[in-house]
């Protein structure tokens, strides 16, 4: 399911939007979550990659939503960004953050059903699966909503962006599947993937809210992949 998120300081605007979403999903058969925040603090408070597309408005109180995503592209620099401006030129610093596109309010169902278009054609080219098997059944997961896979009792432990899934194996077999610039073993129960990083500090690293131990075998390397990958993305 693509995750997207909506920064809008005004209710009517964002629920006119989402009720546009709600429709393209409806319309085009396809899985679009929405999640509304209204002011820029709030989101850059949440944020740590969940996200495939967000709506971001160019003019809000407090933090503008220029600035808030120059702050997003220090942590994000994959998701894709489409302004919501009620003057198109504001929309023209855009290209500083590498935005997408831009739509002007009063927002209108032909702009959002085109750039939303536009922004799963992108995403998608992006999105591949890993199938896990949790007893009888087989799930297929996208790569970018694996957050991390662990050892716990004797299970490995699929941390998504949506719910915990438990399945067999041992955590070599999934280390194989996964690719290397994207996850990283840190010791040896734990998988994470680095789009979900939001802080190194010692021999700990915290993703998603949690915090793992670094083996100290393993940090050098941890750092070195985490900063490679931190070049790739901008």
């Amino acid at each position: 399911m693509v995750q997207i998120a909506v920064v809008d300081d005004s209710r009517p605007d964002a629920e006119k939007l989402i009720q546009a979403v709600r429709r393209f999903e409806s319309e085009k058969n396809t899985e679009l979550n929405c999640t509304w925040f209204d002011s820029a603090e709030a989101f850059l408070e949440d944020c740590h990659g969940q996200f495939d597309i967000v709506f971001m408005d160019i003019q809000m109180d407090g933090m503008d939503g220029m600035e808030a995503a120059h702050r997003l592209r220090e942590k994000d620099q994959s998701v894709i960004l489409i302004f919501l401006t009620s003057l198109a030129q504001y929309a023209v610093q855009g290209y500083e953050v590498d935005a997408l596109d831009y739509i002007v309010k009063p927002l209108t169902w032909p702009a959002l059903e085109l750039k939303l278009t536009k922004a799963l054609s992108r995403c998608r080219r992006d999105i591949r699966e890993i199938v896990i098997t949790t007893g009888n059944d087989k799930v297929r997961v996208p790569e970018n909503e694996l957050v991390w896979v662990e050892v716990y009792e004797h299970h490995l432990h699929y941390k998504t962006a949506h719910d915990v899934l438990r399945g067999y194996g041992t955590l070599k077999e999934v280390e194989a599947r996964l690719p290397e610039n994207v996850f990283f073993r840190v010791n040896n129960q734990t998988i994470l993937n680095l789009r979900y990083v939001q802080r190194i500090s010692g021999n700990l690293v915290t993703a998603a809210g949690r915090s793992f131990e670094i083996s100290r075998m393993r940090k050098k390397e941890f750092l070195a992949q985490f900063h490679r990958y931190g070049v790739n993305q901008a």
